[in-house]
């Protein structure tokens, strides 16, 4: 299924009195294959990222290193980067999506 997705790097800043705040940047706007997690082969051979639950394949991006300090936001969520693995030209990245606390 072919998704946009944002990448967003956290950004943490100080005021001056020295309270800190999270503010997010957006790194890249691209288009992803996403892929849910099932019982293919695939998927069993990745069971060592038991929270990745999907998996976004993207184009490398030139000059841009995408880091498991980065998360993915999409229409339908946030996502928290588990891997990152470059395949030549594509970007294979392992995620589960997040869910603010007391959420339904």
């Amino acid at each position: 299924m072919s998704e946009h997705i944002d990448l967003i790097q956290p950004v943490v800043t100080k005021d001056a009195a020295g309270f800190a705040t999270t503010s997010d940047e957006v790194i890249a706007s691209v288009r992803a294959y996403m892929e849910v997690r099932h019982a293919s082969p695939a998927w069993v051979n990745r069971a060592a990222y038991t929270k990745a639950d999907l998996l976004f394949r993207i184009r490398a991006i030139p000059r841009i290193k995408i880091t498991e300090a980065m998360q993915i936001s999409s229409a339908h969520g946030r996502y928290v980067i588990d891997a990152v693995e470059y395949l030549g030209r594509y970007v294979e990245i392992l995620a589960h999506r997040t869910e603010p606390e007391g959420a339904l």
